[in-house]
């Protein structure tokens, strides 16, 4: 005799008791998900657009910076004797 055939399918406790996400019964409170919705893509969005703008940032710096030294003068050649 197997297992299953021994003692049947297993139920998953607590899922009697617990409405569907989209039903609850009067009386009883809203899910969690419709009370506060997740603001993960409004956060993802503003996190990429903060690096974007940081990466333009370095780019200009790194450009503004390049152009002074190449506007500078040279530097001393270095002697052989060290």
């Amino acid at each position: 005799m197997s297992r299953v055939e021994k003692f049947g399918t297993r139920k998953r406790r607590g899922t009697e008791r617990m409405p569907s996400d989209g039903a609850w019964h009067e009386g009883g409170l809203p899910p969690r998900r419709t009370k506060h919705p997740s603001n993960k893509q409004q956060m993802a969005k503003w996190f990429y657009n903060t690096l974007f703008v940081l990466f333009l940032i370095l780019v200009a710096g790194l450009i503004w910076w390049g152009g002074s030294l190449a506007d500078s003068e040279p530097l001393p050649a270095r002697t052989e004797g060290r």
